[in-house]
């Protein structure tokens, strides 16, 4: 199973639009950050998990040309609003995307993008998906074997995803104390989002996610979802054995360490 980081970003991207500071002016790729997404690839198989608004500039680097369905953890714009190039995937295949969504936001993702799920008179060409519940317990998704789980983000919930003993969980504020116990031990290699090193009510940051990589005994521990006031070389460097800053275009290759 291979893992490709498509996106290290948090939702402004970095550089934001007209900062001025040493990190969004850096000439280190690895501070050139679109919005969070990852692709998990098993063999001829291919989901992306999320589509950010800088999707197809993300599949094009990664070199991906189809897919198997998308798996959203939730809808908040910087993890959906690449939906409409979805398109590109269907102009190729002739088929519909699956994309799976926890339920409960099914009726806001419809309406956001109204132009693909009714007539509303638009002339040009729309993505072709069938929107599917999430389901609640683990799953199988071709060659897949998926554990969701709900996770508290402010106000809303997000779903983080289990592949054997990987794990990917972005914009969480924690993890419950049930999952730790039922994951702990069993993860090797973990992405999870830390958005910088201060305080935030509903983004777990990179103490809190370091913190939850020794509560799961997590082999490897990957931080995303990365903020403009954490720069890649000199924070990566301070990080604990184990732990290590992503960045855009990443690949982790499980091998036989994911079952």
């Amino acid at each position: 199973m291979k893992i490709t980081i498509l996106g290290s970003g948090t939702s402004t991207g970095v550089p934001v639009i007209g900062c001025p500071c040493a990190v969004c002016r850096s000439p280190d790729i690895r501070n050139k950050r679109t919005r969070a997404s990852i692709a998990v690839q098993e063999g001829s198989e291919t989901l992306l998990i999320d589509t950010s608004p800088e999707m197809r500039l993300q599949v094009l680097a990664a070199g991906i040309v189809d897919i198997s369905a998308v798996l959203y953890t939730h809808t908040h714009a910087d993890h959906t609003q690449g939906f409409d190039d979805l398109r590109g995937f269907y102009f190729r295949s002739r088929k519909a995307v699956d994309c799976y969504l926890m339920e409960e936001y099914h009726a806001e993702f419809r309406e956001r993008f109204r132009y693909a799920f009714e007539d509303t008179g638009y002339q040009g060409a729309t993505p072709q998906v069938n929107l599917k519940a999430m389901p609640l317990n683990q799953f199988n998704l071709g060659s897949f074997v998926i554990e969701p789980v709900r996770l508290p983000h402010g106000h809303v919930n997000t779903c983080g995803f289990r592949f054997g003993n990987f794990v990917y969980a972005t914009d969480f504020k924690r993890f419950p104390a049930d999952v730790i116990e039922k994951w702990r031990g069993h993860i090797h290699t973990m992405v999870a989002s830390g958005i910088h090193f201060g305080t935030h009510k509903a983004h777990s940051v990179i103490p809190e996610t370091i913190e939850l990589f020794r509560q799961l005994g997590v082999k490897r521990g990957i931080i995303s979802h990365l903020a403009h006031d954490v720069d890649y070389a000199k924070h990566n460097a301070e990080m604990p054995p184990g732990v290590e800053l992503a960045y855009d275009g990443m690949t982790i290759d499980l091998g036989a360490t994911v079952s």
